[in-house]
């Protein structure tokens, strides 16, 4: 009876381990969980989610860099250069003109609107240092685009200014040109169509105006500096939205950017046609950046 027991009891000991070998041997062979394809679904969430809050710390080093300056009448957005940038390399210069948009433009207005509401609720005070001026605002809105919508940065063969090469206004609008996405405003007027969610508007010098506009005038190229002749862009804003009358043309955009002293960066009505005071500036510089004429204008996204 005993060694009828120590053999049953070495039988179920071989069976048990049979079984525990076979267990291990087929979860050997299940496949691992695909954590790239997962990823990936999280990343794709991540850039089509038009609606969630931007990041509040932007991509944008905020580093010592050429402010926009101050205005000097409260209904004024304008401020003056500090003309403190060093000199950069001389690039060639193409003809210019507007690359299309990839984006569609209802979508774009979503995301670009909601990053403008993200800036406005962390009361940006103007201080270039912080890359809180104009251009330090716009460099904040790209980075924040290319976050929100991965397609539009460089996996979907986009790029953008640099913040540390070009810093100004005038530095944004002349690599604008030379990658053959800008568009140099001769008459308002007739290029208000142009205008869209996502656009890059330039406004030339306080109470200033110019015809017969050329990048050289634009930006003083090599020296991006106002130097009395050349150099007229002092602004720099991104369109949020745009109002259409019932023939689909453009009557009114709302533009985001650094402001001046006394305002922190929001979102602002360009010159429109009515009521009061924003007439008048339509009459004077149509679109314009209250007494700032539109001389510029650029999709956000270039393709490479």
């Amino acid at each position: 009876m005993k060694r009828t027991t120590a053999h049953f009891a070495s039988l179920l000991i071989v069976l048990f381990a049979l079984a525990t070998f076979t267990n291990c041997s087929n979860k050997a062979k299940e496949p691992a969980a695909d954590t790239t394809e997962a990823a990936a679904a999280d990343e794709s969430a991540t850039a089509t989610d038009e609606t969630a809050a931007a990041a509040t710390d932007a991509d944008t080093t905020a580093t010592a860099g050429e402010g926009e300056g101050e205005a000097t009448a409260d209904n004024n957005e304008a401020v003056d250069p500090i003309e403190t940038q060093e000199p950069g390399p001389v690039t060639s210069a193409p003809s210019g003109g507007l690359a299309d948009h990839s984006v569609g433009e209802d979508r774009l207005a979503i995301v670009i609107d909601n990053i403008a509401q993200a800036l406005e609720a962390r009361n940006l005070a103007y201080r270039s240092d912080l890359s809180q001026d104009c251009s330090g605002i716009y460099h904040q809105i790209k980075d924040s685009l290319q976050r929100r919508i991965p397609d539009l940065g460089p996996r979907g063969n986009y790029h953008y200014p640099s913040y540390t090469a070009d810093r100004s206004s005038r530095q944004i609008a002349h690599w604008y040109y030379t990658n053959n996405n800008l568009h140099i405003v001769q008459d308002a007027l007739a290029d208000r169509n142009k205008i869209r969610p996502g656009t890059v508007v330039f406004f030339g010098r306080t109470e200033e105006k110019y015809s017969n506009i050329t990048i050289e005038l634009l930006t003083n190229p090599g020296k991006f500096i106002h130097d009395g002749t050349n150099g007229k862009i002092m602004h720099i804003a991104v369109v949020t939205q745009v109002e259409r009358d019932d023939a689909g043309n453009v009557v009114r955009y709302t533009m985001m950017h650094g402001r001046n002293s006394r305002h922190n960066a929001s979102r602002t009505s360009a010159n429109y046609d009515g009521p009061g005071s924003y007439a008048q500036q339509h009459v004077k510089f149509p679109f314009g950046n209250w007494n700032q004429q539109l001389v510029a204008l650029a999709n956000i996204e270039t393709p490479q």
